[in-house]
């Protein structure tokens, strides 16, 4: 048999605790009567949002100016000549040069199409068409087309 003796092992470690998983921070009695009372709460108020304010849309980034998307532009040769160095360097990890390899096909290559069944079944037929249109020409329907303008020669 081998020289491992499973009474030797001695005691496993402690598993290793999540974060937030630890002692709740205590809060005093002076602490949560600051916190509970009216001045606190008016103070909440105050710095939120008010009604009225006018909305941030999005999280409050600002668009990319034009003329920098348009000097980024210029640049993507070099982009795609520096990744293909890494690509082809011997020195950097594997992982890196798989995710260069794979930058590079993502710009060259296109995707496979994904097959996609579409059904269309339809639950209703001409006769019930005709029905509903009869039924909706029967109501008075008031014509909102505005008449032609009559051209010199054309009162016949």
């Amino acid at each position: 048999m081998s020289d491992f003796d499973i009474d030797n092992v001695g005691p496993l470690p402690a598993p290793k605790r999540k974060s937030g998983q630890g002692r709740k921070r205590v809060v005093t009695p002076e602490e949560r009567a600051k916190k509970t009372s009216p001045e606190w709460k008016e103070h909440l108020r105050n710095i939120g949002r008010k009604k009225g304010d006018p909305k941030v849309p999005g999280s409050g980034s600002k668009a990319t100016p034009k003329e920098t998307k348009e000097w980024i532009a210029g640049k993507s040769i070099d982009v795609a000549e520096f990744m293909y160095e890494i690509m082809n360097d011997d020195t950097q990890p594997v992982k890196e040069r798989i995710r260069a390899a794979q930058w590079l096909g993502e710009m060259s290559m296109s995707k496979a199409p994904v097959e996609q069944e579409i059904k269309v079944s339809h639950t209703h037929d001409i006769g019930a068409l005709l029905q509903e249109a009869k039924r909706l020409a029967a109501k008075n329907v008031i014509d909102v087309t505005p008449a032609p303008k009559l051209i010199e020669g054309d009162k016949d």
